[in-house]
C-alpha cells in the first residue's frame, strides 16, 4: 500500500477542485437564464443542480478525508457517520483504498457532469435562431 498520509493528501487536492467546477458551472446557468421561457431552461437547469450535488459531494468529501488520518481510525469514522446517515449497523467498516476508489467515481461523475453542461450549453447557443 502506497504512503497513507500521502495519498491521502493527494486525495484532499482533487478534492479542493469542487470550486473550480462549482465556478464553471456559472456560464451556463447564464445561457439557461438567456432561455428562460423555454424547455430548454429546465433542461440546464438539471444539469446544473446535478452538477452543484456533485460539487457539494465534493465539498463533502474533502472535509470528511480530513478526518481520516490513518486506518485505525476508520471504524471510529464510520461510527460518527452512521449517528447522521444511519447506516447498517453491522457494516464492514470500507478500507482506504475503497474508499479512493469511491472518491475516484464521485470525481470522474462531477467532471461528466460538468462536461455535460457544457456542452449542451454550447449546441444551445450554436443552434439558437
Amino acid at each position: 500500500m502506497p504512503n497513507s498520509a500521502l495519498t491521502n493528501r493527494i486525495m484532499q487536492i482533487h478534492l479542493s477542485s469542487w470550486r473550480y467546477l462549482a465556478l464553471l458551472t456559472l456560464p451556463p446557468l447564464g445561457v439557461a437564464c438567456h432561455f428562460f421561457s423555454s424547455p430548454y431552461c429546465a433542461l440546464l437547469l438539471t444539469l446544473f443542480f446535478i452538477t452543484h450535488y456533485f460539487c457539494w459531494r465534493l465539498w463533502l468529501d474533502e472535509r470528511l478525508f480530513q478526518l481520516i488520518t490513518s486506518e485505525n481510525h476508520l471504524a471510529d469514522f464510520d461510527k460518527g457517520m452512521s449517528q447522521l446517515w444511519s447506516l447498517k449497523p453491522g457494516r464492514k467498516t470500507r478500507t482506504l483504498a475503497e474508499r479512493y476508489l469511491g472518491v475516484r467515481r464521485l470525481f470522474r461523475r462531477a467532471l461528466l457532469a460538468t462536461t455535460a453542461l457544457w456542452v449542451t450549453a454550447s449546441i444551445l447557443l450554436l443552434l439558437q435562431p
